[in-house]
């Protein structure tokens, strides 16, 4: 048990384990809605390098995505940015230190991201969108691994923790956390105020919705991978490595969206979609 633990805990905290990065891409297609018939087109590799290229975030008006890259030459991640009209990538963040998890905040003026210090402590960073010099979050809160804001003053914080992996609330302004439930899966997605978060189930995820103002978690469902996104009132994800799937539509379970297999997307790991809901973003390993 320590063992598998310790893998885990490598794979999350990448300042121990850079090495075992996976080789990632990240791909973008089109959702076409025709009368509830939806379909994904178009599919575009936007990075196509060997290396790890990962946790996509659409900007809130959906003309470019941030994501995480890591560089074999300087042996370190930083955020870059893909222009989705123009197609060039820029980089984003230029720190002596890693960052990860690129999320846009609240009030639409900085970006927040898991910053790995010099001394291996991952810290909540902001960056202005419009640039500037970064400021850490929360300072005394050093093992973060992932984070989705609740509103401006409040964050969901995926904790690092052993021996399992905890949420935690923290407020800004009194710089403190709380734990909200623990054994929990990596992505956390907000609707409609409130938090969504899962637990493992067997070889399910459980899906939980979390109200702040009730401090209260609501059983919502069953997925087959941890990682999801919302279309309107269905959850996404992979119900395979090569199948997008919608759940929670009815009770017959999950039903199937698109197979991108043909597209050679084979091995699907992260999911996300624009606000306006006409692009996807999948991550598929290598």
């Amino acid at each position: 048990m320590k063992t598998r633990l310790l893998i885990v805990y490598c794979l999350l905290s990448t300042v121990y384990c850079l090495a075992q990065l996976p080789e990632s891409d990240i791909w973008l297609l089109n959702i076409k809605d025709s009368a509830g018939t939806v379909s994904l087109t178009d599919p575009i590799n936007i990075t196509s390098r060997k290396g790890y290229d990962n946790q996509p975030a659409f900007s809130p008006d959906g003309t470019y995505v941030l994501y995480t890259r890591y560089d074999d030459s300087t042996k370190q991640s930083d955020i870059y940015k893909y222009d989705i009209k123009t197609k060039n990538i820029t980089q984003f963040t230029k720190t002596p230190t890693s960052e990860y998890s690129p999320t846009f905040m609240p009030e639409a003026k900085n970006i927040s991201v898991v910053m790995v210090e010099k001394d291996s402590a991952q810290r909540l960073w902001k960056f202005p969108i419009a640039g500037g010099a970064p400021v850490c979050i929360m300072q005394n809160v050093k093992e973060v691994g992932y984070h989705s804001w609740i509103n401006k003053d409040s964050v969901a914080l995926f904790i690092l923790t052993k021996p399992s992996f905890t949420i935690q609330l923290a407020n800004i302004a009194t710089q403190k956390a709380s734990v909200i439930a623990d054994s929990v899966g990596r992505c956390m997605r907000m609707k409609d105020h409130l938090l969504w978060y899962t637990t493992k189930l067997g070889v399910l995820n459980t899906v939980y919705e979390y109200h702040p103002k009730l401090k209260k978690s609501v059983l919502k469902g069953v997925i087959e991978n941890e990682d999801y996104c919302f279309y309107g009132k269905s959850v996404w994800s992979c119900s395979d490595n090569s199948i997008v799937s919608g759940y929670m539509n009815d009770k017959s379970g999950a039903t199937e969206i698109a197979n991108l297999e043909k597209f050679g997307i084979t091995k699907i790991t992260r999911i996300t979609i624009s606000p306006d809901g006409k692009k996807i973003a999948l991550v598929s390993n290598r």
